[in-house]
């Protein structure tokens, strides 16, 4: 498997269609064009490139995803906070440390699976 088909891989899987268009494809297109000179220093430019289209993505959906992650965390956060003794003893707020934990992070199992993006084939190129 070549680079450039690894990073197609890795960009169907992880980055949207218009940060493929504009910022990996012409990385890797600029990486075809010039094959003789510096073929390391390509390959980090398209690495530069792919890391960036996903901190772009990554920085569009963040807030999309907070709230998926944490609707269900302040429900149950809630319902924990109304329903427990606190005034029981020392213990009593090291067990609810202790199940607030699991809680956090069953609502962001679902969130991060009902979040993950389809994979889609890409258009070669060629």
């Amino acid at each position: 498997m070549s680079f450039q088909s690894k990073v197609r891989a890795f960009s169907s899987r992880f980055v949207s269609a218009r940060s493929f268009e504009l910022i990996v494809a012409p990385a890797l297109a600029d990486l075809e064009y010039e094959a003789d000179a510096g073929q390391l220093r390509n390959r980090i430019a398209v690495c530069r490139a792919l890391a960036g289209a996903l901190r772009i993505d990554v920085a569009n959906q963040a807030g999309t995803f907070l709230v998926l992650a944490l609707v269900p965390a302040c429900y149950y956060f809630v319902l924990m906070t109304v329903c427990f003794d606190f005034f029981s003893g020392r213990n009593a707020l090291s067990g609810f440390v202790a199940l607030t934990a699991p809680l956090l992070l069953l609502s962001i199992a679902p969130a991060t699976v009902c979040f993950w993006p389809e994979r889609r084939t890409l258009e070669s190129s060629k």
